[in-house]
């Protein structure tokens, strides 16, 4: 009989958990495997969201920073600094010398490539349902295929850009000469290529024209400005400055640097790709560049100078069309211009939420609201605000 009851304790012993036991232990293991993946899941979309802020806080950082050089140099026109060209806005009638002037050399200044208009160093365009206020040039590449979108602002600048370089001291230049030397002493190559636009400044005048010169002859520092027949081409008056405006040597020190077109606008990348990344491009002289990826739009306010003294004080900030609907065949008041708002809407480079969201987002600075968007990205909004520092100078205060 102990011996019975001894085995039936052994057999009890070595009995294994029961079904009802095993069902258990899985549900609990599932559940806190569950919790754990969840857990994990939500951990790694925070940081992707997290992530993706701070690459559209950097970005919106970086394209402000380079919007803003070009600003703030709106103009630039080496020592010789001026807020317009010499020659009417609307006539463009070439003035017989540059003294104390700016002069353009192109056949046709409204060409869109060498739209140095007087007084519209900062020109704006506004969207307004039936199209960009004020037209955009149509010979722009990003205009003719249409890559840019019509949610956003565009914005040019126009003035001198990269390196300044002086010219040979050996050397004469007068009237109607089309080529002079730079001054090559410690320079290895010139950062130009043939058909870009070259400004010559002394402290009294300046003059824009297209280069001729092939980039052989660039590299040795021979700057060309012969004649053509294209509306961008020069008209064949060579430099047509007076002697002492533009001048080397003794009676003073002349640059030469490059002159250019530079406008931003906001398109997809690739530009030919309706679904692509929502992207910054900067278009100089007719050639479009990725600059910023993760910009949505664009949005931009005019602050203009009203008031009949204090000429560089921005007293009201209004759109493009606004602007364009003001300035008249005697009055531009694109000139007016002292700074600019820029809002830009920021979108993530990844989609970030499970399911789609409802989001509209507001620009408060340029008084816009964003049409209501339906997926899963994020997005986050930016503000800043840029003089246009070449238009704050001394002689702006005033009657003058």
């Amino acid at each position: 009989m102990n011996k019975l009851l001894s085995r039936k304790n052994v057999l009890k012993k070595q009995t294994g958990f029961t079904l009802l036991e095993i069902l258990v232990a899985l549900l609990l293991g599932s559940a806190i495997l569950a919790a754990t993946i969840n857990m994990q899941i939500r951990h790694r979309k925070g940081f992707t969201l997290s992530t993706n802020q701070l690459e559209m806080q950097s970005n919106a950082k970086f394209a402000f920073e380079f919007i803003s050089q070009y600003l703030r140099s709106a103009g630039t026109l080496g020592c010789r600094n001026s807020q317009s060209l010499k020659g009417d806005a609307e006539t463009w009638a070439l003035p017989d010398n540059c003294m104390s002037a700016v002069c353009l050399s192109f056949n046709d200044r409204t060409a869109a490539t060498a739209d140095f208009r007087p007084g519209r160093e900062v020109l704006g365009y506004e969207y307004t349902g039936g199209g960009m206020v004020p037209a955009l040039p149509g010979a722009f590449s990003f205009v003719a295929g249409g890559y840019y979108n019509t949610d956003s602002d565009i914005i040019t600048v126009t003035g001198g850009i990269g390196e300044v370089y002086g010219l040979d001291e050996a050397q004469s230049v007068a009237i109607g000469d089309t080529q002079f030397q730079l001054d090559m002493t410690d320079i290895d190559d010139v950062i130009l290529d043939q058909y870009q636009y070259g400004m010559l400044s002394g402290c009294g005048a300046a003059q824009i024209f297209k280069v001729t010169s092939t980039n052989g002859q660039i590299s040795t520092g021979l700057i060309a400005l012969a004649p053509g027949g294209a509306g961008d081409d020069n008209n064949g008056n060579g430099l047509v400055g007076s002697v002492e405006s533009i001048y080397v040597g003794g009676l003073g020190v002349s640059e030469f640097r490059r002159a250019a077109v530079t406008t931003f606008y906001v398109g997809q990348n690739p530009l030919n790709d309706p679904n692509g990344v929502p992207t910054l491009y900067q278009d100089v002289d007719g050639v479009s560049s990725q600059l910023v990826e993760g910009v949505e739009e664009m949005h931009i306010l005019y602050g203009l100078s009203d008031h009949p003294t204090a000429r560089n004080v921005a007293n009201r900030y209004v759109t493009a069309d606004v602007i364009a609907g003001e300035t008249t065949a005697t009055t531009n008041r694109w000139e007016d211009v002292v700074s600019v708002r820029i809002g830009l809407i920021m979108r993530s480079s990844d989609e970030v939420y499970e399911t789609n969201q409802s989001q509209t987002k507001t620009l408060d600075c340029v008084n816009y609201t964003q049409n209501p968007k339906n997926d899963r990205y994020s997005r986050k909004t930016y503000c800043t605000e840029i003089a246009v520092r070449n238009r704050l100078l001394g002689t702006r205060v005033g009657n003058k």
